[in-house]
């Protein structure tokens, strides 16, 4: 990772704010209890963040496929009735089909939080901040290495063949390395978002899975992910700003957004300047 510090922004519930029920909202409970919210590639705001192009083989891929000599010989044989005079067979047709929405259900199941290496970004502000009355985390990794986004004019794509290449051989190592080409491409995002400057932390097993349908994942902070700040928002609450750094329960900086001329600054938080502003 080039970068030392990636940041996550956090919009805060304005009811919970103004009744001063703090420790009720979703963010700032996150927040001190240093949980990392999680998302299903399916929760996203973009009809395309990590939506893949899982391409189908042509008949004459999957023949030459069943010639390598590291297929197992006794999976030969099903694959041999999926083509039939040059085209796929009703049954070569539906195993594809089955094959193809079987792995996208997998790829559902990959808990991702995106963050970004940028914390003065007028537009994540307005996005992801309530509009500048929330926060921003200052993160930082020691051990595990958040991927960088590729930002680019098409959506991913993945070949159905290599999904299913694993099963076939006798390489063991063929599924991990098939691992890394489904996190390569969970992230991807079109260029649209190229300004958002994110990277991503994508869950491995070990970390927790999603189930089926469901669309967060709280996931505890370990020790190589630490609240190292946090930036209030320049329109945040003076009363959440207060509840924050009177409560939060381990120690970490507290920085301000400014707005310049025209630009967003980070400054160390000052009570004397930045309550009431």
């Amino acid at each position: 990772m080039s970068v030392s510090k990636l940041y996550k922004f956090r919009g805060v519930d304005k009811d919970k704010v103004t009744s001063g029920k703090f420790s009720e909202d979703n963010a700032i409970k996150a927040l001190f209890d240093s949980v990392a919210i999680f998302s299903s590639r399916k929760n996203f705001n973009d009809l395309f963040d990590s939506k893949i192009d899982i391409v189908f083989p042509t008949p004459d891929q999957v023949l030459t496929l069943l010639q390598m000599p590291n297929i197992k010989p006794d999976q030969r044989v099903t694959p041999k009735t999926w083509v039939s005079d040059g085209k796929f067979t009703p049954e070569g047709t539906k195993f594809l089909n089955d094959f193809k929405e079987k792995y996208n259900g997998i790829i559902d199941t990959y808990p991702i939080y995106c963050l970004t290496s940028n914390c003065t970004s007028n537009l994540l502000w307005a996005h992801y901040a309530s509009a500048h009355s929330g926060f921003c985390m200052e993160l930082e990794f020691s051990g595990v290495e958040p991927r960088k986004v590729c930002y680019q004019k098409h959506i991913a794509s993945i070949q159905l063949l290599d999904f299913f290449k694993p099963i076939l051989t006798k390489n063991a190592d063929a599924g991990a390395d098939f691992g890394n080409v489904i996190l390569d491409a969970l992230s991807v995002k079109l260029e649209d978002w190229r300004y958002e400057q994110e990277y991503r932390l994508i869950a491995s097993n070990q970390m927790g899975q999603l189930s089926p349908g469901q669309k967060c994942l709280p996931i505890s902070f370990s020790e190589q992910v630490k609240v190292s700040a946090v930036i209030f928002g320049r329109r945040m609450a003076s009363s959440a700003k207060n509840f924050i750094r009177k409560n939060l329960p381990y120690k970490a900086e507290f920085k301000q957004a400014i707005d310049m001329k025209d630009f967003i600054k980070i400054v160390p938080f000052d009570e004397h300047l930045h309550l009431n502003m």
